[in-house]
């Protein structure tokens, strides 16, 4: 024993080596919790506690119990100012500090240990059965000091550390992409549903009026149901339609004469107008003279000229459209 420990005479084993922690030793222990490193290795935490007593042989004496010798070093080390923990130690603390830190958690969060590589540098308490001396520094309470004075001397421990830092809980992540995917193409089907098929109908409709040939275009809108609205039903209108749409049906769609005929029946006696807005609007823009002035044509900006002026003159006709949309190939 004087190896080892110096002026103690007795030595007790308060039996925190074999196990810890040990529910059935009555002792104490303080938990130290600090912040420390950075990234994820941001919560420190460990536990010191008495593991022997020594009793010294004095000359008056020592009438000192084991029990007494671990109480008064717990009160050095929360009490005493000499104590690096004296400032710092609260009861129950530890309980409080650890809730606010869990209850940081949120969706995709949480916070956990993680595996501390290497080990701490001090002697193992206690060295279980199949464990190397190297293999129980790692994960075994070691020695850290003691408490004395002239009677005693308190052996104390500390634990391995354990260090917490902020986890992704990838399942929840996993699982809410999901979500947002699920909802990404609902909405992306509701979105190609409510307007990208209706705008492509209707773009598939523009382009097929544009692309009727008169024959076509009479037959659509010389149609007598044109005019059979309820609210605005003319019967004279339907008789003169079902005339014109009758003769339709009897004439062949290449009969240019013939179709001339019903073309200005149908726009004087029903009022139609045989040109389409979009149709119109594209010729319009293909034929104007400006096109043609960089790089500078001087022949093209004399047809073009001629055409433009065509298509902005009040009471243009059907034919002169497709007339003006011949010659527009030659630009």
């Amino acid at each position: 024993m004087e190896k080892n420990y110096g002026d103690i005479s007795s030595l007790y084993d308060l039996n925190w080596g074999d196990e810890y922690p040990n529910q059935n030793d009555e002792g104490w222990n303080i938990i130290r919790i600090y912040g420390g490193g950075t990234d994820e290795e941001y919560i420190h935490t460990n536990v010191i506690f008495p593991f022997k007593v020594g009793l010294k042989d004095t000359e008056w004496g020592n009438y000192y119990t084991i029990e007494q010798a671990v109480n008064e070093a717990f009160e050095f080390y929360t009490t005493n100012p000499k104590s690096s923990y004296a400032n710092r130690f609260r009861q129950g603390s530890s309980n409080t500090l650890w809730s606010k830190i869990y209850g940081c958690e949120n969706e995709f969060y949480n916070v956990a240990e993680t595996q501390k590589n290497g080990y701490t540098m001090g002697k193992p308490i206690y060295i279980p059965k199949g464990k190397s001396y190297d293999e129980a520094q790692r994960v075994m309470p070691y020695e850290n000091g003691w408490m004395h004075n002239g009677y005693y001397r308190v052996y104390i421990a500390a634990t391995q550390e354990r260090i917490y830092g902020i986890k992704l809980k990838e399942w929840a992540v996993t699982e809410n992409r999901n979500k947002l995917l699920l909802w990404w193409l609902c909405g992306s089907t509701v979105f190609f549903l409510i307007f990208i098929i209706p705008l492509s109908i209707k773009q598939i409709t523009s382009n097929k009026k544009k692309s009727e040939t008169l024959y076509q275009r009479l037959t659509r809108l010389c149609n007598p149901s044109q005019f059979m609205d309820s609210a605005n039903y003319d019967k004279e209108k339907v008789e003169i339609a079902n005339f014109i749409y009758k003769t339709l049906m009897d004439t062949n769609p290449d009969d240019k004469e013939a179709l001339d005929v019903l073309q200005r029946r149908a726009s004087e006696d029903l009022g139609i107008c045989l040109i389409n807005t979009d149709q119109l609007t594209e010729l319009k823009e293909k034929v104007n003279p400006k096109n043609f002035m960089k790089p500078y044509n001087a022949e093209k900006v004399a047809l073009a000229n001629e055409l433009y002026s065509i298509l902005t003159r009040e009471g243009l006709t059907y034919n002169e459209l497709t007339e003006v949309q011949e010659k527009a190939k030659q630009l």
